[in-house]
């Protein structure tokens, strides 16, 4: 069973940044980002954009092992600006398995 959990405090939000290093750690071709820059670019009180922006962040759990991530971040002044509902995803990485995948992009439509 694959479930969803929004990451909130500190250390689901570090688990949501260094996912990708189990993911990717056999390939030769990943540039892994700096921990420390990521965290700090999800961090509202450190990132100017969450001034006009929110962002929810996901992480998939399948037999209590994180297989998954996604953010949604919608940017509030130009939803307002254009008058269209829309929002973004990114940082969007998951294991070979189409059911996590569309579980996690089911959860940010």
């Amino acid at each position: 069973m694959i479930t969803i959990k929004e990451a909130k405090s500190k250390k689901e939000m570090k688990q949501f940044v260094t996912f990708p290093f189990s993911l990717y750690k056999n390939n030769k071709y990943w540039v892994p980002p700096i921990i420390k820059d990521e965290i700090a670019s999800f961090d509202k009180d450190y990132n100017p954009v969450f001034k006009q922006a929110s962002a929810r962040f996901f992480l998939a759990y399948k037999d209590n092992e994180i297989v998954g991530r996604v953010a949604a971040i919608i940017n509030h002044t130009e939803v307002d600006i254009q008058k269209v509902k829309k929002m973004r995803f990114g940082w969007f990485d998951v294991i070979d398995d189409v059911d996590v995948s569309k579980t996690l992009l089911d959860k940010v439509y």
